[in-house]
């Protein structure tokens, strides 16, 4: 389980650090993405969905115990949609079938994931 915790927060490092689109010229703002989380499957593959704060981007992090650890994929808002990216060491066969499934995903249905990992951080 200590095992598990660390990969997690490892995962959580990776992209702790979002940074946000800016139009204007100016730097972009640093996110945190620490609201959640809900568990969800993607590729036959638990992974733990985290929304950030600018209210519309998530990060999704490999379930720990699970053979796609560790593994962090995020869909980043931008003015036309989001932008899926992905970083991590987990094994390929269980990733990409999660990235598969993941890059069907619409705007609405990220939108979804945000209201979800908010209603599950006031419980």
């Amino acid at each position: 389980m200590k095992a598990g915790l660390m990969t997690l927060v490892l995962c959580m490092a990776l992209f702790a650090s979002v940074c946000a689109h800016s139009d204007n010229g100016t730097a972009p703002a640093p996110l945190t993405c620490s609201v959640g989380p809900v568990e969800q499957t993607y590729g036959n593959t638990k992974w733990l969905v985290y929304s950030c704060d600018d209210g519309q981007s998530v990060v999704i992090v490999s379930a720990p115990g699970s053979p796609a650890n560790p593994f962090v994929f995020r869909f980043m808002a931008r003015p036309d949609g989001y932008v899926l990216q992905s970083k991590g060491t987990g094994e390929r066969q269980y990733t990409a079938a999660a990235f598969g499934e993941l890059k069907q995903l619409s705007a609405q249905d990220v939108a979804a994931l945000v209201t979800m990992t908010r209603a599950g951080a006031g419980q």
